[in-house]
């Protein structure tokens, strides 16, 4: 979509599109493939180019596109301050660092952010996704306002879980959107959340993961029996016109990331029983 939106600047493009080249960077410290790094940075990079003066992307859906996109360069930079490739790319990262904070501070606008906590209404993973954004902004910039900001998703977050564990989206249970949300949490859990709010988390996804699990079966597909969003009551189209499918990717993600995150195996062992199906 983008790339079509590059060669002639007419239609649509999002700027979430561009959140991959995070996945790729992430993937390049993991082999040693400095190549690997450079093509998720020159992802990123465009997506910069992209980026107006008050620091927003001028795409349709701006606000829940741009936490896409922040969240997943702001998490590969951290990765790569962190990796033994920091030195090599310290002027990128600095290069990217005020870009991202003016992103993260276009966010937190009043005039923004009431635009876009009321289209994120119904969805649970959105609060998730959006204080992992500025949470992880925060930490890389040393701006603690974002990360204050950040604690206000995260706890309202927690006060939407349900007693049976799922994180409601639309008004219902949802296994794909669960597990991407989950990801997004972690993530916070790990990086941002710190004293009483980092202990609020672990129940609310100890509950969550047991609740994801349960909609794993035996033979390692998903149950969207009942799903609000994808494969159940109904299927939402994506951005491409196309019916959206199981994030299995989100899915061995979450499932994964907790069993370290729990010490708990079994969460591994069903992880890869869901990547064995993986499409």
């Amino acid at each position: 979509m983008n790339r079509a939106w590059d060669a002639r600047h007419k239609g649509e493009w999002y700027i979430e599109e561009q959140r991959f080249g995070g996945d790729v960077v992430a993937g390049g410290i993991a082999t040693n493939d400095s190549d690997a790094i450079d093509r998720g940075l020159l992802i990123l990079k465009w997506g910069f180019a992209q980026q107006k003066p008050d620091g927003a992307f001028d795409c349709p859906d701006k606000f829940h596109s741009t936490s896409f996109f922040v969240e997943a360069a702001a998490h590969a930079l951290l990765l790569l301050e962190a990796s033994e490739y920091s030195d090599r790319y310290s002027q990128t990262i600095a290069d990217m660092k005020p870009k991202l904070h003016s992103a993260a501070l276009w966010i937190t606008d009043p005039r923004n952010e009431a635009r876009g906590k009321k289209k994120n209404m119904p969805y649970t993973h959105r609060r998730y996704l959006v204080a992992a954004a500025l949470g992880e902004v925060g930490v890389l910039t040393d701006d603690p306002s974002l990360v204050r900001a950040s604690e206000a998703y995260a706890r309202d977050g927690i006060a939407l879980q349900s007693a049976a564990g799922y994180n409601p989206e639309l008004g219902g249970w949802d296994s794909s959107y669960h597990a991407k949300g989950m990801a997004f949490a972690f993530r916070y859990f790990t990086i941002v959340a710190d004293g009483e709010l980092k202990q609020s988390f672990y129940k609310m996804m100890d509950k969550a993961m047991q609740w994801e699990a349960s909609r794993v079966n035996d033979d390692g597909t998903i149950n969207t029996q009942g799903n609000t969003r994808v494969g159940g009551k109904k299927t939402e189209t994506s951005r491409s016109g196309k019916p959206k499918i199981v994030e299995f990717r989100q899915v061995y993600r979450s499932l994964y990331y907790w069993s370290v995150i729990s010490a708990d195996a079994s969460y591994e062992k069903l992880a890869e029983k869901v990547a064995s199906k993986t499409p």
